[in-house]
This record gives C-alpha cells, structure tokens and sequence, in this order.
C-alpha cells in the first residue's frame, strides 16, 4: 500500500481534476479554496456542504468552541487553523466537522437537529470507500476526518462508522504520521489518544503502532505540548506492555522513564497548588485540589499518574504465587488508588480543561471499581452529572455502570 503524496479519489478537491491536478498536504495555492462552495459541483452526489447560514453556524462554533479541545497538546493549533481552510475545498473534512459541530449543539441546546446524522452518513460514505480499498492512500486529510468522527461517534456512544477491516488498516498507517510534522502528527497524537481510550473502555490491547512516535517531529521542539505528548507515549507504552505480559525488567525499566519524566520538568511546568488536607478545606472536595496554569500541563500530569497507576497494577512480581505478595498486591492497590485519585482531581479540579475531563471519563470506565468510599462515588457522580451540563458529554452509560459495579463490590 502506498502512503506517497497520490490522493484517493474520494479526497480530489472540488473542481481539481484526478488526472491533472494533485493538491499537496502542506502546500495550498491561492486558489486552492473557492470563495463559494455552493458553486462547485460535488461528485459524491449530495453537493457539497458549508452553503448555508445553519452549517456557517456550525462551523463558527466549531473553531471558536470544538478546536481547542482537540488541540490541547498541538501548538499549532491544526485543528482550529487548518482544517477549517481545508473544508472548504475537501467534502470529508467539512462534513465531518459539521457532524461533529451539530451533535454538540443538540446536546448542550436540548433541540434536534434533523441534518446531522445526514452529515455523519455523508463523511462515511466518502470515508469507508477509502479505508476498504488497500491501494488508496491514507492522507493527513482523511486522518483528520477520523479524529473529528470518532469525537462525533463518543458522542452518540457509538462505535460503527468504520469497518473493521479499514480501521485497522487505518490503525496499523497512523504511526507513519508521527513523524512528519504539520497536521498529519498532530492528527497522528489525537489518534493515539483515542486509542487509549477505547483500550481503557473495552479493556483490550491498544491497536496503534507506538514505534514511530518516538520520531516524532516534536520531540525536536522542547514545548510544554511535547512534554506532554512524552508522558502521553509513556503511559501508551505502560498499558500496551501489560497487554502483552509485563516482565519484570520491562516494568523496571518503564518505571525509570517515567520517574526520568518528572524529575526533567521545567519548573513553570510544575504545579502552582497542590492541597495536602483531605477533603479540602475551601472546596469540600476528597480528590486532590491541583492547579497548573497550561491546559497541556493538567493533560501531561494526568497521564503521569494513570502510567504510574498502571505499573502498580500490572506488576509482575505482586502476581507470582506467594503469601508474601498478598500484602504486596494490598500496597499496590492502595498506591494505584492514589495516583487515581490525583487523575480523577486534576479533571474535577480543573475545569477548563476538556481534555483531562475526557481522559477521567475513560478512566473510570476502566477503574471507576477501585473507589470504595461512598463520598468519593458521590463525587465522581457528581463530576460526571457536570460533565454532561457543562460541555454535553454523554455519561449515563458510565453512571450507570458505576452504579451497577460498586453495589456488586459493597455487596
């Protein structure tokens, strides 16, 4: 399969010519993005989007309100700058954001939309074509797509758009991205992220090949964004050993570099409060009050505490068959919880930052179990009761569970 510059057909730009004219990831000529859409004609057969003041709407409150969740670790700021110019020249990308864009709008206004489902179908009749043949090419654009549905698909908890076959395949390309700089990596780290959670979610091995990504081409830049992105890959790396059966030199040896992690931070990285009293003696809250000042520095410490969360659960020498390791797996436990908790708190603490809200959710879809007192449930309760208000997140499904799995564990 070839991942050279060659563009499907599904992905040839409006009025752009398969056999003549072949538009470059990062190269737009002037004229590369028609002032008026409505006046091209598309060849999908249901017309090409953005030509009403309803999907102008949507698109505004997509760059001004969806993006930067998205591009919390992204400098660049891809998915705010880019990829709205690219709508308005590649079908997939702009119907995709405006399924992305109405979904959250039906969610936090209450009031349906009849095109959004249209909007979905639209971007996956243009999309699954291109993921289930294995002579297209997988290009940034499409990458992209696939970030903007997957949030759509979390949304409606659902996971159907993309066939199993295409999505693997897509899966198996995305970590030749990594280290290509522009909207591709950065697309390519929001994949990896996405993975994670799906791993959390059905408690299965990641899916992502995680090599390339320490080539990445932001590794080079020392900014806050890629100390995250390191301590994301970390925990990426953490989670996927445990699927394949940890050893005890790989556990050690993950749990230098992330001890290296912390210990390298620049000190505006670290946190500016962090509470020692529990529950706190302004908020009343039993999660750890901690304050950092970039939203990229509440993801990155996120991150930090579920790698060491997931080595105190996956050590290899708590499971060897002993009286001895008893004690040593309720230690274990004990610390797992901890570093939960401080996951947990820098979301519940730490408003502004949707990433780590998403983040906690997953979370506790995996380990939401290992909470035992009833006035830290009432609390994840209640964050999640939140969640939903403040930025229309779904989280019944989860509440539920919740429910469902401490009373079996009180029980």
């Amino acid at each position: 399969m070839s991942l050279g510059p060659s563009i499907p057909p599904s992905l040839i730009p409006i009025g752009a010519s398969a056999e003549n004219e072949v538009v470059d990831d990062n190269q737009q000529s002037p004229n590369s993005f028609p002032l008026s859409p409505q006046s091209s004609i598309s060849p999908y057969g249901f017309g090409f989007p953005l030509s009403t003041r309803e999907e102008a709407r949507y698109l505004m409150h997509y760059v001004q309100e969806l993006a930067p969740w998205v591009d919390i670790t992204d400098p660049a700021q891809s998915f705010a700058l880019e990829v709205p110019k690219r709508a308005r020249q590649f079908p997939l990308q702009a119907y995709s954001i405006l399924a992305f864009s109405s979904r959250h709008l039906v969610l936090m206004t209450g009031k349906e939309c009849g095109d959004t489902e249209r909007y979905y179908s639209c971007a996956l009749r243009i999309l699954i074509p291109i993921l289930d043949d294995s002579e297209a090419s997988i290009n940034e654009n499409l990458l992209a797509a696939v970030v903007l549905l997957r949030l759509y698909e979390e949304m409606t908890e659902v996971d159907a758009g993309i066939h199993p076959q295409g999505g693997s395949r897509l899966l198996n390309d995305v970590s030749n991205f990594a280290a290509r700089g522009g909207l591709g990596e950065a697309a390519s780290w929001i994949v990896l992220r996405q993975d994670l959670h799906v791993s959390l979610i059905k408690s299965e091995p990641m899916r992502v090949n995680l090599s390339s990504y320490e080539h990445s081409k932001s590794f080079e830049d020392p900014a806050d964004e890629t100390i995250t992105n390191r301590a994301v890959l970390l925990c990426c790396r953490v989670l996927t050993a445990a699927f394949g059966g940890l050893d005890t030199n790989s556990w050690a040896r993950l749990s230098d570099e992330i001890a290296q992690w912390h210990d390298d931070l620049p000190a505006h990285y670290r946190p500016h409060y962090c509470s020692t009293g529990i529950p706190d003696s302004k908020t009343g809250s039993v999660f750890p009050v901690v304050w950092l000042t970039h939203p990229a520095h509440v993801l990155g410490f996120q991150h930090y505490h579920l790698a060491r969360m997931f080595l105190q659960i996956f050590e290899p020498r708590i499971w060897l068959p002993s009286l001895h390791t008893v004690e040593e797996r309720l230690i274990a436990d004990r610390t797992a919880l901890n570093h939960l908790r401080m996951a947990i708190g820098l979301a519940i603490h730490n408003v502004s930052v949707v990433g780590a809200t998403f983040t906690a959710h997953h979370v506790l879809y995996a380990c939401g179990i290992y909470f035992g007192d009833a006035t830290e449930r009432r609390e994840v309760l209640s964050f999640l009761d939140r969640m939903s208000t403040s930025i229309g997140w779904p989280t019944g499904r989860l509440q539920a569970k919740l429910n469902q799995v401490w009373f079996k564990n009180d029980k």
